[in-house]
Order: C-alpha cells, then structure tokens, then sequence
C-alpha cells in the first residue's frame, strides 16, 4: 500500500480521575493502551468495539482535539503529536469530525448558516461574498434547501441535523474526517441515507474516513477495512470482508456472532456468549486484556501480553492463538 494519510504509533491517553486531594496525586485511567493503526488516503476504516472500548477517544486522540500521552502521531507525512495550538492551526482544515449528536454539536442560538460558515471565516478560506456562495454548494451537496440556512437546529429532524454536521465537516474541503458513531441516532431508513451521502461525498471530493461504529452491518457497508477494539487496544484489523467473514480474533468472533442471524452481511457463525461485563480499565487484567472473558484462554494468555502478527493478507491480530 501507499504511504498511510495517517498513522498512530504506540498512542497511549489516560485521564484523571477523583479529588485533587488524593495521596500522591490524582489519580488517573487509562483509555487508549499503545494503539498503533494506519489510514489510507481514499479508503474508510471502520471502528468498531463495545462501549467503553477507547473508540471515540482514539478519533478525538488522532484529531489532537485530545493530546496523546506518548506515541506519534503523523498526518500526511507531518509529526503532529507534539504541535501546539498555533502551529496546529493550518493543519485543522484538514482534519474534520462529525460528531454523535446531530443537536448538542450545533449551538441552538445561532442560524444554520452561520454555523456552517464560522469554519470558512475562521481560517480566512473566501471573501464574505464568497461563503454565500459556498454556502448554497454545500446545502446542495447534502441535499438540504437553500431556505435553511436562515433557520436555527431545532426546526429540523435529527437526519437533517446530520447533514447539516456533514456540511459544516466539508466545508473546509478537508482529506480526512472522523464520524464518530455517525449514524447511530438516527433512525433504519435515515442511517441509510446518510450512509449513501457520505459514501457519494467520498467519491465526489476525495475523502478518507475513520468511522467510528457499534453496528457491524453499517460499517460492512461502508468500510474498505476495518479495526477491531477492546479495552484500549487494536486487537485485529483486515479488510472489511476478511474480518467479517473469517475473524482470526476471539473477540471479533463474537461480535459478529451477536449480529442478528437475519443479517445476510455477515458471517452465520454460531453464537459466542462472552462471559462477564468489559473489565475495568482502572484495573485492566494482566496479559491480554481479552483473556478474562475468552473461551480459548490459557495460562500464556494471562501472563503473556500478545504483541500484533500478521496471519495474511495484511491482516494484524493481536493474539497468542488466532481462529485462523
């Protein structure tokens, strides 16, 4: 493959946690544990994994909207991991987000077309007259009407309010954006549309994408390849059809097994029932992180933590004894 648009290297980000007043500090948990992956300019990797994964965190990380512990993070061919807010400026035009929320990530006192434009204004992109312009392009390339820009959130529908999200990330014209968990407020029918949207905007101006996602049919859809999280950790990753249809992970196995046995984009597995809830991540198990609640687990799984192989195809597990 090409040169990655982005690549993260060993990135770890914790955060503080309780009073300030705690002995020897405060006390802190740790969300993303060396994540290494690459993005392919042009292509959408999905994310996937439970809640409590590390998956928005690690789109917010390599956005630098959160700042890394350590690791590094490059993005088209620039070090950004250690950039401060000045020297980051140029680079965020660039880099977009489309967040969860189509309503709590658009302020309800302001017109829409003011909260499309601020992005243009802020980094001096075209001329007063210019965004007014730019503005009818985008409402258009979302398939809203020209008349909305002229009204305020909540006279729309969380589809709508979705796209108007999608057009303010565009409006910069960026490379890469990340949409975290997109969809996933919206309605079966809805979904499907802003689905094709983002697909036909990819094609049309070129854009990469890290999706972040919980329903595996959405990202089969969507994604070129595809990541696989648990507890802070990129524990496989593969083209979409390889992960979906061959899991070489315990884990992955049985996300894809949990999948309505109606859905015909995945895989007939039977059903792996994990046992327990997702571990803590205040105190993580020893080893590999998946070995309290994997079937094939043996005492190497619990003292040894398993470092990412390649099992073919350019697929990586992290796994001291993949499916495949």
């Amino acid at each position: 493959m090409s040169t990655p648009l982005l690549r993260a290297t060993d990135v770890s980000k914790s955060f503080p946690i309780g009073g300030y007043f705690q002995k020897g500090g405060r006390r802190k948990v740790r969300i993303l544990n060396d994540v290494s992956l690459d993005v392919y300019e042009g292509e959408t990797l999905g994310l996937v994994g439970e809640s409590g994964s590390g998956k928005s965190t690690l789109g917010r990380t390599l956005l630098r909207l959160y700042d890394a512990d350590s690791g590094k993070i490059e993005f088209d061919n620039l070090d950004i991991s250690a950039k401060n807010r000045r020297e980051l400026r140029p680079l965020r035009s660039k880099m977009q987000m489309i967040f969860q929320d189509p309503y709590s990530s658009l302020n309800p006192r302001r017109r829409i077309g003011d909260l499309i434009a601020d992005p243009i204004r802020i980094h001096g992109q075209a001329s007063e007259r210019d965004i007014q312009v730019r503005l009818r392009e985008l409402m258009d390339m979302v398939g809203l009407s020209h008349s909305f820009l002229t009204r305020y959130p909540h006279e729309f529908s969380g589809g709508q309010r979705q796209r108007i999200g999608i057009a303010r990330a565009i409006a910069l014209k960026p490379k890469f954006i990340v949409a975290d968990e997109a969809v996933s407020a919206l309605d079966v029918s809805v979904q499907a549309q802003v689905i094709n949207l983002l697909m036909d905007l990819q094609d049309e101006l070129g854009l990469t994408y890290l999706f972040i996602a919980h329903d595996l049919s959405v990202v089969r859809q969507i994604s070129t390849r595809t990541a696989v999280m648990y507890l802070g950790g990129i524990v496989e990753i593969g083209t979409t059809d390889d992960v979906m249809h061959k899991p070489a992970h315990p884990y992955t196995a049985a996300l894809i097994s949990s999948v309505p046995s109606h859905d015909s984009t995945v895989s007939k597995s039977p059903r792996i029932k994990l046992q327990g809830d997702l571990p803590s991540p205040l105190t993580p198990p020893s080893g590999c992180r998946f070995h309290t609640r994997c079937p094939f687990a043996t005492a190497k799984c619990a003292a040894e933590v398993p470092l990412p192989r390649d099992v073919g195809s350019g697929r990586m597990v992290a796994c001291h004894f993949p499916i495949n």
